[in-house]
């Protein structure tokens, strides 16, 4: 930041009620917008104060021309002075300073100017570059044409011619002794006969059928259990009135002796 002290300069004059200021610039400058203005003297004022007193106006020197309406916002500083402290800043070599700040003679609230990332003149300029062509689309390949394909007709299956196959010759394993004579079919039927066959099934004796358990009747046992808990009821009832007398009879013996003894 540069910071100059421009009533030193070219001597500001100001007013209280709008803070008009004029202002002689020895070198050019920029304000918010993107315009830059050449050296000589501008009047700084405040449109309406009582309204905004952030909204400043920027005019030249007999305020016939506007340069510029700006919305600026609040400021502060730690100690007043007592003429117009206006501050700048560089971006490039070169470039005119940006203004940034303007105090008031005698205030410690001033206000900010605020500048775009992007400018209008560089807008101007990506404007004027040319623009990247766009990129070819692919050519999409053609499918091949379809071709009507010939139904061939279908042939019918031929089937194999049938082989007369006779079955292989059955042949039975020689008994002990015996040698089996070659017949049509490879069997001694002779021999099968005379051998004694046995049926194991057959000579057993037959099995004699299982005996179903019957089921065992419980009525009876019901019966003689409900006599004998019948017989312990009794029993056990009459056993308490025999104890009831014999209470009652010593219970009489005891007052008879009491009394006895009361009138001896």
């Amino acid at each position: 930041m540069i910071s100059l002290a421009l009533g030193v300069l070219g001597g500001a004059r100001a007013d209280e009620e709008n803070k008009k200021t004029i202002v002689s610039f020895n070198h050019r400058f920029e304000i918010p917008g993107g315009q830059v203005l050449p050296a000589g003297k501008y009047v700084f004022k405040v449109l309406d104060p009582s309204a905004n007193p952030n909204i400043i106006q920027i005019l030249s020197e007999d305020e016939k021309h506007l340069y510029g309406t700006i919305m600026a916002i609040p400021t502060y500083r730690l100690r007043q002075t007592e003429k117009t402290v206006m501050t700048f800043s560089t971006k490039a070599a070169g470039a005119p300073a940006a203004l940034r700040t303007w105090f008031y003679p005698g205030s410690t609230r001033g206000v900010e100017f605020v500048y775009p990332k992007m400018q209008p003149r560089a807008v101007d300029l990506a404007k004027l570059a040319p623009k990247p062509a766009p990129p070819k689309a692919k050519p999409v390949p053609k499918k091949p044409p379809r071709v009507a394909s010939k139904k061939h007709k279908r042939a019918k299956p031929v089937q194999p011619p049938a082989v007369a196959t006779q079955p292989a010759p059955a042949t039975v394993a020689a008994l002990p002794g015996i040698q089996p004579t070659k017949e049509k079919f490879g069997v001694n039927v002779d021999v099968l006969n005379r051998v004694p066959v046995e049926f194991p099934e057959a000579s057993r004796e037959p099995k004699k059928p299982q005996e179903v358990p019957q089921k065992r009747n419980i009525v009876p046992d019901l019966l003689v259990l409900g006599l004998i808990v019948g017989a312990l009821v009794v029993l056990l009832m009459s056993m308490r009135r025999v104890g009831g007398v014999v209470a009652r009879k010593s219970a009489a013996r005891e007052r008879v002796k009491k009394e006895g003894r009361k009138a001896a």
